[in-house]
Order: structure tokens, then C-alpha cells, then sequence
């Protein structure tokens, strides 16, 4: 009797102790890059107006699924129009350029008759909090392009936009470099992100593209070389190879100066081009845990 007793308490502990919680299932996270090319100052008004810019982007989140728009250049008239337009549910982080002079930073707007401020933007579905921007190496004179971040709440993932300087940036001196330095300012702020996604206009060709002179300018174990590497994985990089298809085209000149790294597992890439900018849109889909 006392055996049989011991074995209905065996039998009501294993039919009450909890089952173990199944894990969630992983959501899938596509965010897109894109230079929209919004200002009038910078040659951009031949690529179409600010509708036309507004349909990309919309034509990506209806066709691709994007969840998320990484945006540079885009101007902030421009930027309200694109969510009144996108409705209910999405969410924006803005950060305008400045442009320094002797350290002394003003706002820069969109040119000619247009005086909305101009800059970069994150957009976002389902969610976007603990919006921030960092503060990198900048130029004492030369416009100083921001580097913010959000936190995607659905996915609980940060995103970050950048949008590095170019070469002669600095017009005192031009043959000064600073994408070196706010790359490694750069990776020690996402160092502290475990699901991250970051992408942008980085201003510079890729890792290991022969006769890429200015491939000293990315930070050591930014960019991975594989699994189990240091670094993130880009968006259109096969196996090991630090490169990928050409997102810009301009002047008879054209290369990959746009990326989407992430820490999560790809699912797929797209690059395509567009008649309203001088950057292709690059599209990162991500398996987020």
C-alpha cells in the first residue's frame, strides 16, 4: 500500500509540474536602406521630386514587407508626407545635418526655396522607442552627419542609421579622413546592442574591393568574414568575400557605398536601383530570435 501510494505521488507531480515554455517562434525583420538624394543643393533635383521618392519607399513596404526604411537625405517636409502616407502604426525618429564651421554647428535645410531641415531618418512599424543620437568624430569645419538609433519594440531590436563622411569633407582639409574614426566610435556604442541591426550610407567601398584605396577606413572586426567571426554579417556578402553589388552610380563613376549589417540570421537580400536617387535601395531580411 505505502509502495502504491508513493507511485500516485510520482504520477500527480509529473501530471502537475509545468511544462517546459516553448521557445517563440523567430520573426521575421526586413529593414531597407536608401539615400534618397532629397536635397536641392547637392545635384539631387534631377532625380525626381519628393512624391516620387515617397512611392519607393512605400512600394518596398507594400511588395517587400519592409518593416523598417534606414533613410539619408531625406528632407523633413518630405518625411511627414511619407507617414501621413504610410497611416497608423508607424513611427519616425529624425536627425537633421549640421554643418560646422570653426565648431560652430547650424542646422542644414533642404536648398533652393525650401527651408525644411534635411537628414536622416528612421522609420519603423509596430513600435519604435528609446530613440537616440550619438555623438562621433566629426570635422571642425564640414557638415556633420548624425548617427541615431531606435529601439524596433516588436522585435525588441535596435536599429541604427549612419551615414559617414566622405572623403574631402573637411574643406580646410580635404586631405583629411574621419569615416575611420566614426567607424570605431561607431562599433563601441553597437558592441552594446545583441539584436542589432545597422545600415546606412557608409561612404566608402567595400573591404576587400581591388584597388579600394580607403579600405584602411573600416574598423578591425567591424565587418565578419564569416560564421564564428568577429563582426556583422552584410547584407549581400557571399561566404567570406567582404563586398557585394554597386549601389551608387554618379559622374561616370559608380560602387558600393550602401550596407545593412546585422547580428541576426539572414534570410534574404535585394539591392535595386531607382530613377529618384543616385543610391540603390538595399533591402536586409533577418531572422530575428
Amino acid at each position: 500500500m505505502r509502495r502504491l501510494a508513493v507511485l500516485l505521488a510520482a504520477v500527480l507531480t509529473a501530471v502537475l509540474a509545468p511544462a517546459a515554455a516553448a521557445s517563440a517562434a523567430p520573426k521575421n525583420l526586413q529593414v531597407m536602406s536608401w539615400n534618397m538624394c532629397g536635397s536641392l543643393n547637392w545635384g539631387c533635383d534631377a532625380y525626381g521630386g519628393p512624391q516620387d521618392k515617397i512611392d519607393v519607399v512605400k512600394h518596398h513596404v507594400e511588395t517587400n514587407y519592409v518593416h523598417a526604411a534606414l533613410l539619408q537625405e531625406v528632407c523633413e517636409n518630405d518625411l511627414t508626407l511619407l507617414m501621413n502616407q504610410l497611416g497608423s502604426g508607424w513611427s519616425t525618429s529624425f536627425a537633421p545635418y549640421r554643418y560646422s564651421t570653426d565648431g560652430v554647428r547650424r542646422t542644414s535645410v533642404c536648398g533652393g526655396t525650401r527651408t525644411d531641415r534635411i537628414g536622416t531618418a528612421i522609420v519603423v512599424k509596430a513600435g519604435l522607442s528609446s530613440p537616440q543620437n550619438y555623438e562621433i568624430t566629426h570635422a571642425w569645419n564640414g557638415l556633420a552627419r548624425p548617427f541615431h538609433c531606435v529601439t524596433a519594440t516588436y522585435w525588441d531590436a535596435r536599429l541604427c542609421n549612419v551615414h559617414l563622411d566622405p572623403s574631402k569633407n573637411n574643406p580646410d582639409h580635404p586631405d583629411w579622413e574621419y569615416a575611420d574614426d566614426q567607424m570605431k566610435d561607431i562599433q563601441n556604442i553597437v558592441q552594446a546592442f545583441p539584436t542589432l541591426v545597422i545600415g546606412g550610407d557608409f561612404n566608402v567601398q567595400p573591404q576587400d574591393r581591388p584597388g579600394n584605396a580607403r579600405e584602411w577606413l573600416w574598423a578591425d572586426g567591424f565587418w565578419a568574414t564569416g560564421a564564428g567571426t568577429p563582426g556583422y554579417r552584410e547584407c549581400d556578402q557571399t561566404g567570406a568575400v567582404r563586398d557585394g553589388r554597386d549601389t551608387w552610380t554618379g559622374s561616370g563613376l559608380s560602387g558600393k557605398l550602401d550596407y545593412v549589417f546585422s547580428t541576426e540570421a539572414k534570410r534574404w537580400c535585394a539591392v535595386g536601383d531607382s530613377a529618384y536617387s543616385d543610391h540603390h535601395v538595399v533591402i536586409y531580411s533577418v531572422s530575428v530570435d
